[in-house]
């Protein structure tokens, strides 16, 4: 045990060197590999589209307004649901985009009060669904990431 000048001596540089650590910096949100694959399966969507999917989809105003985690899991679950229903998809992929949107509405980490459940949002095509998504990912990129993917809709 320490004891005297030692002891002060001690603290202080546990404290100096506590303050001088930089804070790191929170997660960056930046979406360009999960567009790059939404797109994808948007230029599936129209062949695709006898299938009459129809799927919650949440706006880039549900999303900006207080709810991008809320937003970001209804979308996740949704992807899951079409993957499933197109069939065609690579299991792997459908996976791991479902858990890409998962890991961004865990990193968004916002309360829920006050948020509509993913089942009161309207139902729209798959297509419709996909484009929606793409706006939102693309809104992410401009806030988040240093360069962004243009869009196509």
């Amino acid at each position: 045990m320490l004891r005297g000048r030692s002891t002060v001596v001690s603290v202080f540089l546990c404290f100096v060197c506590l303050l001088a650590q930089k804070p790191q910096p929170p997660a960056r949100l930046c979406t360009n590999d999960i567009l790059r694959r939404v797109r994808g399966l948007v230029s599936k969507a129209p062949a695709l589209e006898w299938l009459g999917c129809r799927l919650y989809t949440p706006t880039i105003d549900d999303y900006e307004q207080k709810c991008p985690s809320s937003t970001l899991k209804c979308l996740a679950d949704e992807i899951q649901v079409l993957t499933g229903e197109w069939g065609k998809l690579d299991k792997l992929k459908r996976l791991n985009l479902h858990n890409n949107l998962r890991t961004l509405a865990w990193l968004v980490n916002q309360t829920e009060s006050g948020c509509r459940q993913c089942e009161l949002f309207k139902e729209e095509n798959a297509e419709r669904f996909l484009n929606d998504l793409c706006k939102i990912l693309h809104y992410m990129n401009s806030k988040n990431c240093y360069t962004t993917l243009t869009t196509t809709s």
